[in-house]
C-alpha cells in the first residue's frame, strides 16, 4: 500500500512540474516574440516636386525630386495615424533643398542625399508632435542645369 501511495504521489508531483515548466516556457517564448515583433510599415508616394536652385541673383537649375515615406500603417477600422504628413513632406523638402547653399547639386555627394532626407524626417516629425515619419526614401532625385531646359 505503501508504495502505491508514494507511485500516485510521484505521478502527480511529475505531472504538475510538468504543466508548470509548460506553461513558465510557453510565456517566456510569446513575451520574447512581443518584444521582437516589427511594427507594419507602408511605403506612401508623394508627389514629384521642381525646386529652382539660384545662386548668386541667377537661376543655376531645377531640382526634380520624388520621395516616399515609411510610416506606420493605418488600421482599416480607423485605428492608428489619422494625419496625413505628405503636404508637410514636400514643403519641408522644398525648403530645405532651396535654402540649401553648401551643397553643389551639379556635383552631389551619397552623403548629401542621407543628411537630407534624415533632415526632412526629423524636421516634420518636429512640426507634427510625433514620430509619424520612421524614414524618407528617395524616388528620384535629378538636377537639371539651366543650359539644359527645353525652350
Amino acid at each position: 500500500m505503501n508504495q502505491t501511495l508514494i507511485v500516485g504521489i510521484w505521478a502527480c508531483v511529475v505531472t504538475l512540474a510538468g504543466a508548470y515548466g509548460g506553461v513558465y516556457f510557453r510565456q517566456q517564448s510569446s513575451a520574447s516574440a512581443n518584444v521582437a515583433h516589427e511594427e507594419k510599415l507602408e511605403a506612401r508616394k508623394i508627389k514629384p516636386i521642381t525646386v529652382p536652385i539660384i545662386a548668386d541673383g541667377m537661376l543655376r537649375g531645377y531640382i526634380s525630386a520624388e520621395f516616399s515615406l515609411m510610416t506606420p500603417k493605418s488600421d482599416p477600422h480607423g485605428h492608428g495615424p489619422s494625419l496625413d504628413p505628405e503636404g508637410y513632406v514636400m514643403d519641408e523638402a522644398f525648403r530645405l533643398i532651396y535654402s540649401e547653399n553648401k551643397v553643389d547639386f551639379s556635383n552631389m555627394q551619397k552623403s548629401d542625399l542621407a543628411q537630407l532626407t534624415s533632415q526632412i524626417t526629423a524636421n516634420v516629425n518636429k512640426r507634427l508632435g510625433s514620430d509619424l515619419i520612421r524614414e524618407t526614401l528617395v524616388k528620384n532625385f535629378a538636377f537639371i542645369p539651366r543650359e539644359e531646359l527645353p525652350k
